[in-house]
């Protein structure tokens, strides 16, 4: 909660996204005020003229009723987690296996937000308590509010999606 999915993909939309943001009546002054309770929606045009459908889902568990709704059959899931969260690497390791499950053929990448406001978060450290968990992918930091950095996260997924393919291809051939 509060990585910026919403803001993300109001970052890169070319339509207005559909969003199912409510207010938190429990918010205190300074801090988030809403929350998306469903998914967020909406579409981009990639360079040859396809549209990119791209949801948000809520990463908490007990709204994880829509993360098979959105993420069976994806091409690739991105996990957005804010630096200064709890335990961040348990969380996007929970994500990460749960989205798994639901989208085995996906491809995966982790876009870090609010790096700026915390003073201790270590994106090499993070990665690599990743990768401890059997997690080798893309981990990069990211302003949401930022469309050209949003672009490039998902420039990234496709072009890893793009490279795991062609080493399985290469595996195939070879043996």
């Amino acid at each position: 909660m509060g990585a910026g999915k919403t803001t993300a993909i109001r970052a890169i939309s070319d339509v207005e996204p559909v969003s199912t943001e409510m207010p938190i009546s429990h918010a205190l002054m300074g801090e988030k005020t809403h929350t998306t309770v469903a998914l967020d929606y909406s579409t981009i045009e990639l360079d040859g003229g396809e549209l990119l459908h791209v949801y948000g889902v809520p990463g908490q568990r007990y709204l994880n009723f829509m993360w098979p709704l959105v993420c069976d059959g994806a091409v690739g899931i991105i996990v957005l987690v804010a630096a200064d969260s709890g335990d961040m690497v348990a969380q996007t390791d929970m994500l990460l296996v749960e989205f798994a499950k639901i989208a085995p053929q996906a491809s995966f990448a982790v876009g870090v937000t609010h790096t700026d406001v915390s003073n201790d978060f270590g994106l090499l450290h993070f990665r690599d308590a990743l990768t401890q968990l059997g997690h080798k992918l893309p981990v990069v930091r990211l302003d949401a509010r930022d469309g050209s950095q949003v672009e490039a996260l998902i420039r990234i997924l496709l072009s890893y999606r793009y490279a795991e393919s062609v080493v399985n291809q290469r595996a195939s051939t070879s043996a």
